[in-house]
């Protein structure tokens, strides 16, 4: 889907759906009440803005100087995890760097629940436990490791509400509640049976907002929860004006996160503010050329997209057609076939509303050939039968 951020291609890596439970849990910073805690959390907060900056080797710089930090080993392995989490994001192959975050992360496990001992009744060692168990959850669906996967999921969650049940004033354990009971809120009706035997319910709306409340008044996670609305509002919600004010936020303080440029320009163009949607894309284009990290070849094609995307909003279809051919011609890892299916798939809109229903069937059929899964091929099957007419906004 091109929200800009990816989510569609991780959850069809991913192969299951924790992965959408998960997601933005990977980023999250821990706050500290017991001795030393000024020292630990500054640290943590540091890691935590040069994660979602995806400054990697400066995170790892400062997850390895918790290590050092009186009571800083549990945060300090946790933060060394997370930042292997974010190599695996940005790898064609994620196995070696899952397999090294799933020891490292056993490693963050042991820490935390001797920290527990130590002080049983914190509630931010028992919120640091939640995210380690739903990092590692994450990663264990990932590898397909489902059962291991629904038990540190349950874990997490639990722990969340004990953070709650020991200190009802820590804003920031809605976070993990929130994403949780989005997620399992938002699960297709033939699986909710089947998920609801091991875990809670979910409550989509209820999340959204305690997602809402912590990216409103939380004192540690804050910052990621706006990350993690800004993908939501630009994804499956379709709150686009929401989502256009949070890209404006977060990406003078993230500027080397490309997701949300991608993100923030997707909204811009669908609330028809398409100067500002172009000025962003064009900006994307002006970090690739220059090689900007995080800004490599593998982006040219999800580029081309989103220039296309834009101008098909615009109404320009014979401009929006050559991004689209372009974003079909660059080379294409894996991990964005998704990009692939969209440009066939739009590309196809264009042709129906051309009144080329020939073309527009021959592009849908390429859609459905690619190796992907989501929203581009559910509509290249649904145009397929009914021919694409034209909406003020096409969903994405």
């Amino acid at each position: 889907m091109d929200t800009g951020v990816g989510i569609e291609y991780r959850m069809v890596r991913m192969g299951t759906m924790l992965a959408a439970v998960l997601a933005a849990w990977v980023l999250a910073p821990v706050a500290w009440a017991f001795d030393g805690a000024p020292a630990v959390r500054a640290a943590v907060l540091r890691a935590s803005d040069l994660i979602l900056d995806l400054d990697l080797d400066r995170a790892e710089g400062e997850c390895r100087h918790l290590l050092d930090l009186p009571q800083g080993e549990a945060a300090g392995r946790f933060c060394l995890g997370l930042v292997t989490l974010a190599r695996a994001e940005e790898a064609d192959d994620p196995v070696p760097e899952l397999d090294r975050f799933l020891a490292e992360i056993a490693e963050a496990v042991r820490a935390a629940e001797a920290l527990e001992r130590a002080y049983p009744a914190d509630a931010e060692v028992t919120l640091l436990l939640g995210l380690v168990h739903g990092s590692k959850a994450l990663a264990d669906g990932a590898r397909k490791n489902y059962l291991a996967a629904w038990q540190a999921l349950r874990d997490g969650h639990r722990r969340f509400q004990e953070a709650l049940r020991l200190d009802a004033a820590l804003v920031d354990a809605y976070y993990g509640i929130g994403l949780y009971n989005f997620a399992l809120g938002r699960l297709p009706a033939l699986l909710k049976p089947l998920v609801t035997i091991v875990l809670p319910p979910g409550d989509a709306a209820q999340g959204l907002q305690d997602v809402e409340r912590v990216a409103e008044r939380g004192t540690y996670l804050k910052m990621t929860a706006r990350v993690a609305l800004l993908r939501l509002y630009a994804g499956q919600e379709e709150k686009y004006a929401e989502a256009w004010r949070l890209g404006q936020d977060l990406l003078p303080r993230y500027p080397g996160n490309p997701d949300l440029y991608f993100a923030t320009a997707h909204a811009a163009s669908e609330l028809g503010r398409f100067s500002e949607a172009l000025e962003i894309a064009r900006r994307v284009g002006r970090h690739l050329a220059e090689g900007r990290p995080h800004f490599g070849g593998d982006l040219a094609a999800r580029h081309q997209q989103l220039m296309g995307k834009i101008y098909m909003d615009r109404g320009e279809y014979a401009t929006a057609l050559t991004f689209f051919r372009r974003a079909i011609e660059a080379p294409t890892p894996p991990r964005y076939r998704w990009v692939t299916a969209w440009a066939w798939t739009r590309s196809g809109m264009i042709h129906d509303l051309s009144g080329d229903r020939d073309e527009a069937v021959r592009r849908y059929r390429e859609a459905l050939r690619v190796q992907t899964e989501g929203l581009a091929k559910d509509l290249a099957r649904q145009y397929l039968e009914v021919p694409y007419r034209g909406r003020s906004r096409v969903r994405s």
